[in-house]
């Protein structure tokens, strides 16, 4: 078997939800299956020298001016020439035609970017918008060409059913994803190097951005008002929040005095991320819209209590491991963090089931059940 793929998301940096999964599941892939002949196509070189090697695989930089072209052109000549029989777009996109020997899989995360509605995350640049644009033209088009689709989650299959429409449900299947194995932690007795961002007082963690999506000023609404009601001792540290200095979260934390109770953070490096969760009391998900949600894995591998949402593929992830709240209701948020902070015994059954939960989630999974896609592919006859 040749199986050529779409590896250009590794490479790019910073290296975010998409990139990771590419990693991770083609890691895993060119291991479990070194019998196949992988063919890793990329925009720009590998500067870390992160990809996976071994004589089961061979990288290609494909060189084309816009992105447009590489998808669109150079992704299928390069299927020609390798001479491949699956060609896997890893990004919510790929090629649109494919040569007729070639079977095609796509890996669609989510379609939140064909939604509507005031959660949807606005372009912020011309690029943002552009890239909307495309996917919007694009993905419907490649998947009901493609021979496979694959999705992240239950709700994520759902949503790509009904926003598009003439897909064959026995043609769209779902693969769960894991997270980093460095989040893998068994809590001791040895304690673990406090983070810099931590500060010295006991802390809530959470991940926010100016994304309404994300529901960062809920929660800070929903913190502030503990501080005041109720006098918790606990800071709130957000992280990975570019531009925190304009946003509104950070405008209501100055309005109530509050500024050396929250620490805002941009993005950090993984181990800092590590550390943080690891000394958190609490870490805190309250997203409205995800199409899987890694994070709380990434939680319940450090051994730290979840509060999640209870919209969209999140209950999926959570299980019974999390409290899952309304993220829509402050009050709600508000008064089941309370109930954690207060409760030693309920902080440390969530860490137990957490860290149970998570192992459930492997890469190695993923990659079996992608690959029982690939053979899939190869029993359907091929178009002459």
């Amino acid at each position: 078997m040749r199986v050529g793929i779409d590896a250009r998301f590794i490479t790019r940096h910073p290296r975010r939800g998409i990139g990771n999964y590419s990693l991770h599941v083609v890691a895993a892939l060119v291991k479990l299956y070194p019998a196949v002949q992988f063919f890793l196509y990329i925009a720009i070189p590998d500067s870390e020298g992160i990809l996976p090697s071994g004589p089961n695989v061979t990288v290609r930089q494909l060189k084309m001016p816009a992105y447009p072209l590489w998808e669109q052109v150079a992704l299928p000549r390069a299927a020609r020439e390798d001479r491949l029989d699956i060609l896997h777009g890893l990004g919510n996109t790929a090629p649109i035609f494919v040569p007729a020997n070639v079977r095609m899989v796509l890996s669609l995360m989510d379609v939140m970017f064909l939604q509507t509605g005031e959660f949807v995350p606005k372009p912020t640049n011309r690029y943002q918008a552009w890239g909307r644009h495309y996917r919007r033209f694009v993905s419907p088009r490649c998947a009901r060409a493609a021979d496979h689709v694959i999705t992240i989650s239950d709700f994520s299959r759902k949503d790509i059913l009904d926003l598009i429409p003439g897909l064959d449900p026995a043609r769209v299947h779902v693969t769960f994803l894991s997270c980093d194995a460095v989040f893998q932690h068994q809590r001791s007795a040895e304690p673990v190097q406090r983070p810099a961002g931590g500060g010295a007082r006991p802390y809530i963690f959470t991940l926010g951005a100016n994304d309404p999506r994300k529901n960062t000023v809920r929660l800070v609404t929903a913190y502030l008002a503990l501080v005041k009601e109720h006098g918790i001792e606990h800071d709130l540290v957000i992280s990975g929040y570019a531009g925190w200095e304009q946003s509104e979260a950070y405008q209501l934390v100055k309005d109530a005095g509050a500024a050396a109770r929250v620490k805002f953070l941009g993005f950090i490096d993984i181990q800092e991320l590590v550390a943080l969760y690891r000394n958190a009391e609490l870490f805190v998900y309250p997203s409205l819209y995800e199409g899987f949600g890694i994070p709380i894995l990434e939680a319940f591998s450090s051994g730290c209590p979840v509060i999640a949402s209870n919209v969209t593929s999140i209950p999926e992830v959570a299980g019974d491991a999390a409290l899952c709240v309304d993220p829509l209701s402050v009050e709600a948020i508000k008064t089941t963090m309370l109930q954690v902070l207060q409760d030693d015994a309920l902080r440390a059954t969530l860490a137990q089931k957490g860290y149970a939960r998570a192992r459930q989630f492997t890469w190695e999974e993923t990659a079996r059940q992608t690959f029982a896609i690939y053979e899939a592919c190869l029993n359907k006859p091929t178009v002459q």
